[in-house]
């Protein structure tokens, strides 16, 4: 029997606290961190320049379905997937999350302008296309983390002891 959503959730949670603060066991105090702001602000900033640069890549038309907003969810949340795997597989840097998950990834993917996209299609008269749009977004990103999370389980971690 599968264990619970909450339970599961939980389980992620302290596995994160391990990764970010190894030495503590448990994340710190709530609080700002000038490093750990820094390092988000520079990944959003790559998100963000990454994203637009895909989406002018890719043409939308304004009332035909959104290709290039689809296209940078999916690859975000399959690199979501990936990351986090990966990342509570071993013992990365502590800043690591925050740079890629956390800022590059934040930047890069948009939920806002998948809602926008919504609205701009059903305020354009196409309200089926609309919640298509929205409907396979969500199941196409879920699917997109499943998919990177097995990919980041079989990335072999480097054993802290070896040589580089």
């Amino acid at each position: 029997m599968k264990e619970p959503l909450r339970g599961r959730l939980h389980d992620r949670e302290r596995a994160e606290a391990r990764v970010l603060h190894p030495h503590e066991g448990r994340p710190p105090l709530p609080g700002l961190k000038p490093r750990v702001i820094g390092e988000i602000a520079v990944g959003g900033a790559l998100g963000a320049l990454a994203r637009y640069g895909l989406t002018q890549a890719i043409p939308a038309a304004r009332l035909g379905f959104p290709w290039n907003t689809f296209t940078v969810n999916i690859l975000g949340c399959l690199v979501m997937g990936v990351l986090t795997s990966y990342l509570l597989g071993g013992r990365a840097h502590p800043y690591v999350r925050p740079l890629a998950v956390t800022g590059y990834l934040g930047g890069f993917t948009t939920f806002s302008h998948l809602i926008d996209g919504v609205y701009t299609l059903g305020d354009g008269g196409e309200p089926s296309l609309a919640v298509r749009y929205a409907l396979i977004s969500v199941a196409a990103g879920w699917a997109a983390i499943a998919v990177g999370m097995a990919i980041g389980r079989r990335i072999p971690h480097r054993d802290p002891g070896s040589a580089p």
